[in-house]
Order: structure tokens, then C-alpha cells, then sequence
């Protein structure tokens, strides 16, 4: 009779941990890219006014998402114009980006440069969880033909 092998808790922790790792990540990135253009328009609808500072992605994404009752019957659009302008000015004194001639429409950039990309992320974990199997089968048949 063949001898069963045992696979101790090291390898079950070796792909919960990554796979734990993974849906935080996925989830942190989730949260973190809540709808931030209502975050604008909620703002706004506050008290009329952009009292609050936000990614420069976030005043865009507010304009272009904009309903279209509020773009037609109230101020809204200017006011997150104005706000936009004035982030992106905020943002070139303090040398992170450059001022906005008046009058002029910013063309900024996403904002978070630095966060990997959502499909990225996924093909990481898939990645990450085909080496992991072949590691356990690699060992698994090691084990067999060390046993036999």
C-alpha cells in the first residue's frame, strides 16, 4: 500500500496568506476608489459651495458625471470649475503641478499616480496562487518518491 502524505499547516498558510493578502489589497483598492465625484457634488449641494479639497480627479469626474438638471438649472458647474481651478493653482505653488492661465479649462492627471492598476493586481493573485499550486504539487510528488 502506498504511504499517504501529510501536508502540514506550513502549506495551508502558504496560500491563505497570500490569498488573505490579496482580498485586502482588492478591497483597500475598492474602498479606496469610493465614488469620489459624489463626495464633490455632495459637497457642493451642502451649501453651494466646494468647501472641501479633493484629488483633481475627483472635481473632473464630478463634471463630466454631473446630472444633467443640475448642469442646466444650477450653478454647480462653475462653482466645481472654480474649486478645480483653484486646486490645480494650490498644486502648482506648491510644485506639484503647474498654475492655470484664467480662464483656462486644467488638464490634470490622475492623482494616484502610485496605485497599481485593479487588472494588474488580479494577475498578480492569479499568479501568485498558480506558482503556489505548483509548489505543492512539486513537493506533494517529491514526497511520494521519497516515501516509495
Amino acid at each position: 500500500m502506498g504511504r499517504r502524505t501529510r501536508v502540514g499547516a506550513g502549506w495551508f498558510l502558504f496560500f491563505v496568506a497570500p490569498l488573505a493578502a490579496w482580498l485586502t489589497i482588492v478591497s483597500g483598492a475598492s474602498a479606496a476608489s469610493t465614488r469620489c465625484e459624489e463626495k464633490v457634488l455632495s459637497d457642493w449641494s451642502d451649501n453651494g459651495r466646494v468647501d472641501g479639497v479633493y484629488p483633481l480627479r475627483c472635481y473632473q469626474e464630478a463634471l463630466a458625471k454631473m446630472p444633467t438638471d443640475l448642469r442646466d438649472y444650477t450653478n454647480a458647474t462653475d462653482v466645481i470649475h472654480r474649486a478645480l481651478t483653484r486646486a490645480v493653482s494650490s498644486a502648482g505653488e506648491r510644485g506639484l503641478g503647474t498654475p492655470v492661465a484664467a480662464g483656462a479649462t486644467p488638464q490634470a492627471g490622475p492623482d494616484r499616480a502610485k496605485d497599481l492598476p485593479m487588472p494588474l493586481i488580479v494577475l498578480l493573485g492569479l499568479s501568485v496562487a498558480v506558482l503556489g499550486a505548483g509548489v505543492v504539487g512539486h513537493v506533494a510528488r517529491r514526497r511520494r518518491t521519497l516515501g516509495d
